[in-house]
């Protein structure tokens, strides 16, 4: 624009007529101000630009991890000092004067933060002070929003029956069958029951067929999978600030409920605690012990005791709370079972669906339950007449019941040849995920 006036004011003196030159001094002075005017206004646009730049940053720093552990008092006046350090040195240069700063960051009874600051100032001119306008008014505002991830603690209970001995792939049901005259598909851990022939041709029981083999039975994935959702538990917490703990309790027959891992913060202490599950051993069948005694757990072949597992499980956890602003953390009991209730044996049959009065009663304290079916295979049944009978032909009744017990959004089914540890981290990530809008 300067060149342009340059060219053109060279021109009119070149020009040899009075009037033209009378004109142009007339001009000149509204041509310097306008191009002034139009100097300083691209001034104070590009410092709003760079205003506009600091009032995002202080409004996101509202909502960072750092301070959404803080109240929102503190978080308000951590927003101000990002502000005032960025705006220092526009206004050190005497670019700009900033007036009024209002900064708001209310949490809402979600754990919801909206933080929005606003500010109004000047552009000081350069070109156009000389007429009197000193100054061009800058302004604005950036708002934003996020969620304070609550401190949630983690109950897993683990079905560790027999049921659950139980080759994760189809090659490994293969070679637990071909190793038994019955074709028995499950690695049971008996002393006196069916045998088969181990990798080195030696007969054992069924379970030790699968150690020969080196085989991964479902009881084993229970352990990796809680394994994996510790470094899950771990990631998530490094990046959204939120706070997990994890309890771990394991359940067999009625009474047979072991919490083999308080509740704690250390993930390495959970994952000592389930890197060794393995079926208890029996020794016949029926028989938990060779006394065969009927108050021994498991006696009678009643060997899943889910209900008698989640009152138990009911009396270790905790009264949750919101698990924000330094309330009591959420709670989500974690079931991994089979779905296979064999408690009480009333008129000599396994009840076989699970009971979701116990899931009601967990639900209805606030803690919800996330829901991880091992399918029970109808195939796994063969060779066993009684099974085949009365077990097979109500199967169907197992899923809806574990369905039912799971909070919405928290059930999911694996099957073989599927990943147990995937499906446990799909199911954790959707608690974290929908741990906001539950109360």
């Amino acid at each position: 624009m300067i060149l342009s006036l340059y060219r053109f004011v060279c021109g009119v003196l070149r020009h040899r007529r009075g009037a033209v030159m009378m004109m142009f001094a007339m001009a000149l002075p509204v041509l310097i101000f306008a191009i002034g005017m139009g100097i300083d206004y691209a001034r104070a646009m590009k410092a709003q630009t760079k205003m506009n730049a600091v009032a995002d940053s202080a409004a996101l720093s509202a909502v960072s991890k750092v301070a959404m552990g803080m109240n929102d008092g503190d978080a308000e006046a951590y927003a101000r000092k990002i502000f005032d350090a960025q705006a220092g040195a526009l206004i050190a240069a005497g670019d700009i004067t900033v007036g009024t700063v209002t900064i708001t960051a209310p949490t809402d009874s979600n754990g919801r933060r909206n933080a929005a600051v606003s500010y109004s100032g000047v552009s000081n001119n350069v070109f156009a002070g000389i007429l009197g306008l000193g100054t061009l008014a800058i302004s604005g505002k950036s708002e934003t929003t996020n969620a304070v991830a609550p401190n949630i603690n983690f109950y897993m209970l683990l079905d560790v029956s027999s049921s659950m001995a139980l080759p994760t792939t189809s090659a490994g049901l293969a070679k637990v069958a071909a190793s038994n005259s019955k074709k028995c598909q499950f690695a049971c851990h008996a002393e006196n029951d069916l045998k088969g022939r181990n990798a080195s041709g030696n007969t054992v029981d069924l379970y030790d067929v699968a150690q020969s083999y080196n085989l991964t039975l479902r009881i084993d994935d229970e352990g990796t999978a809680v394994s994996k959702l510790t470094t899950n538990a771990t990631s998530t917490s490094s990046k959204t600030g939120a706070k997990y703990r994890i309890a771990v309790g394991t359940f067999r027959g009625r009474g047979g409920f072991q919490l083999i891992r308080k509740l704690t913060s250390s993930m390495s202490k959970v994952v000592a605690a389930t890197q060794n599950l393995e079926p208890f051993k029996y020794d016949r069948n029926g028989c938990p012990t060779s006394a065969c005694r009927s108050n021994e757990v498991g006696y009678n072949d009643t060997d899943t005791g889910t209900s008698d597992a989640m009152v138990q499980m009911n009396k270790v956890m905790g009264t949750p709370g919101t698990g924000i602003n330094n309330d009591t953390p959420q709670a989500v009991m974690f079931l991994v079972t089979d779905g296979m209730r064999d408690e009480l044996r009333s008129g000599g049959l396994p009840e076989i669906a699970i009971d979701t009065v116990p899931c009601d009663t967990i639900k209805a304290r606030g803690i919800r339950i996330a829901v991880l079916y091992t399918e029970y295979l109808p195939e796994s049944l063969t060779g066993d007449w009684w099974s085949e009978t009365y077990i097979k032909p109500n199967l169907y009744k197992i899923e809806p019941a574990l369905q039912a017990c799971a909070s919405p959004g928290l059930y999911t089914k694996v099957s073989t040849d599927q990943d147990i540890s995937a499906a446990m981290a799909a199911l954790f990530q959707n608690a974290v995920a929908t741990a906001r809008i539950t109360q």
